[in-house]
């Protein structure tokens, strides 16, 4: 069963332990608020006692479908066959974890609080400032992540399980050196595959799915023909824009505002310095007298100062930047002119001016402009500050979002169809981003019908939302859904077809018939490779596929899922090489090799676990073939 699901993705075992996506404290710092499993509904996942149900499933589905939004953008397009892969990485990993936990308990396995707790104060992420561990800091990361906090405390905890029950059984794993030789002849050889490719798609069902097939499906996919809860909005949007565009700062303020910022304005004069420092007196005039003699100032540092060019080039330099004792000295010189020995706490110095650059200025007229603008932003975050008060009184005695809109001259938008996904039916282009928000979304879906919210602050302004309607969550009509239901049953007759096929032409190979004979059988285009190394690739297999491909013994074949089509290949030549490798490439194939072995003993170990439990997975429940 897992080494089934496993074939679907590379392995988890050699991500870190504390490598975690999820962050939760709530146990251990008693912070409330997290929501749990609601309602009964379907089990996906038992192995022994541990159960993974079908919301739960979703849950992570959805959240990884709106990670992959976040990424690529709204727009971007998730095929079918990103959906499946997303749907059998979290079975994936939910059966491994279901397994760890019950074979934790059958070994009596823990992990205390005070371990955890250890490890989280640990984290560098959530220290402050002077490296102290901060509740605040931490809690402002979960918020930018949106990870409950329960989550946290179960990944962590399941990280050290697996730690403990998969790492460091086989992290002493050895390759020995006398396996080099045979280690460059693996890496050099090449092998040339035949193979053939079984589309699912390109199968033909030769009838029409019945009605009591059709109420069959509705029944058993009925989670993926429901119809979320969704809202209909208004709200009103203040921009901190609008605000400031109704204040002028007068001359006065403007004049302070240029006072109290003129290194802003005024750009003192810089010169580009080089320098020697001497620690005696002896040295720097004999330095001098080299220059003197018309030595180069970079020869004569790196000679008699033993400077090299980077400390010699003192860069551009404006006075305040200089210590007293030289600053005098150094911009009494004109370009090309050098001055020393200067005798500072530092020791001796010589100095030369190679460039300078003029002050820069800009007078107050031409700075006014952006001064103005400045301090209308500045004045805008007081006074959204007051508006939002003032808001927030009316509304607490009695004043509707109409009316606070016409108070201050602000339109009221409209949303309709909106869902905790953050889409709409309906919705301006202009507020698509800010309705995607967490913080939007949380909003919306926190009052009741003819509730106002409270104001809702951005960067650039603040909102404030009225839900006008709530439609609930339901099971969408069969008539509506049955396009989506025949999809779903054609295409699971379509795989059903391509996996007979499938089953058939491999049980034939493995009984000793030819690639070639099967492909003419079933009808299928046969296929043969160039001579490849196990660097390359065909048919679009991934490194860790052709790796696989290439422990094949030569003549036996080898089924590969790939972007929803099954390819059966055949490896029927081996090219050897006599070819040497570097000894850092050999070192490398050592460690991949060490790496590899820990990896497979350890989904061996995985399996042994599995197989002393019950294990269930209802992929239908999912929309997956079994």
């Amino acid at each position: 069963m897992i080494t089934k699901i496993r074939s679907l993705q590379d392995s988890w075992f050699v991500k870190g332990v504390l490598i975690l996506t999820a962050l939760s404290f709530m146990s251990l710092f008693g912070i409330s608020g997290y929501i749990g499993r609601s309602g009964a509904n379907s089990e996906v996942i038992r192995v022994g006692d541990e159960v993974v149900y079908q919301d739960e499933i979703n849950q992570q589905y959805e959240q990884q479908l709106q990670m992959t939004k976040n990424l690529f953008g709204e727009d971007f397009e998730i095929s079918d066959e990103m959906r499946t892969a997303i749907l059998q990485g979290i079975v994936q990993k939910d059966l491994v974890n279901a397994i760890i936990k019950e074979t934790a308990g059958d070994f009596g396995i823990s992990i205390g609080n005070d371990l955890i707790r250890k490890i989280i104060y640990s984290q560098a992420e959530f220290m402050d400032a002077n490296g102290n561990f901060s509740l605040e800091k931490m809690r402002r990361m979960l918020s930018l992540s949106g990870w409950s906090e329960q989550r946290y405390i179960e990944a962590l905890r399941m990280d050290i399980l697996k730690q403990h029950l998969l790492s460091n059984p086989v992290e002493n794993l050895n390759v020995p050196k006398f396996l080099n030789k045979y280690l460059n002849q693996l890496e050099n050889q090449k092998k040339v595959f035949k193979y053939v490719v079984v589309n699912p798609a390109s199968m033909n069902v030769d009838r029409k799915i019945s009605e009591e097939e059709l109420q069959q499906y509705y029944d058993d996919f009925a989670p993926q023909f429901e119809e979320p809860e969704k809202r209909d909005l208004s709200f009103i949007r203040l921009s901190l824009e609008k605000l400031a565009s109704g204040f002028t700062p007068s001359d006065e303020e403007i004049k302070a505002y240029y006072q109290d910022n003129i290194s802003q304005y005024v750009i003192p004069e810089k010169r580009h310095v080089l320098q020697m420092v001497f620690d005696r007196q002896e040295d720097a005039d004999k330095a001098m007298a080299a220059l003197n003699a018309g030595g180069d100032f970079y020869n004569v540092a790196r000679d008699i100062a033993k400077q090299s060019r980077e400390d010699t080039d003192f860069g551009e330099v404006s006075k305040d930047m200089l210590i007293a004792d030289i600053s005098d000295a150094v911009f009494d010189l004109k370009k090309g002119e050098t001055a020393g020995p200067v005798k500072s706490e530092l020791g001796w110095h010589i100095m030369k001016v190679t460039a300078i650059i003029p002050q820069k200025e800009t007078k107050l007229n031409s700075a006014k402009t952006q001064i103005i603008d400045t301090i209308r932003q500045e004045r805008a975050y007081d006074e959204a500050a007051e508006v939002i008060a003032e808001i927030e009184d009316k509304l607490g005695g009695g004043a509707t979002l109409d009316e606070v809109a016409s108070e201050y001259g602000v339109k009221i938008h409209k949303i309709t169809g909106f869902g905790e996904d953050g889409q709409a039916a309906q919705i301006a282009s202009s507020f698509k981003k800010t309705a995607a928000s967490a913080d939007f979304i949380d909003t919306a879906f926190s009052y009741n019908s003819g509730e106002v919210s409270q104001v809702l602050e951005e960067d650039d302004g603040f909102y404030i939302i009225r839900v006008d309607a709530i439609h609930d969550a339901h099971l969408k009509d069969m008539d509506e859904v049955r396009p989506q239901i025949q999809k779903l049953w054609a295409d699971s007759e379509k795989n059903a077809i391509a996996q007979e096929i499938v089953n058939d032409v491999m049980h034939d190979l493995e009984n000793g018939d030819g690639i070639e004979s099967a492909a003419r059988r079933f009808n299928l285009s046969l296929k043969t490779t160039l001579p490849l190394k196990k660097d390359g690739s065909f048919a679009g297999l991934s490194p860790q596929q052709m790796k696989e491909m290439f422990q094949e013994r030569s003549g036996m074949p080898k089924l590969v899922n790939q972007g929803g089509n099954m390819i059966i290949a055949v490896p029927v030549r081996t090219i050897r090489a006599d070819a040497n490798i570097s000894a850092e490439e050999t070192e490398a194939l050592r460690s991949q090799m060490q790496s590899d072995m820990a990896q497979v003993t350890a989904n061996e170990l995985a399996d042994a676990y599995a197989s002393n439990h019950d294990v269930k997975i209802e992929y239908k429940q999912l929309g997956l073939a079994d």
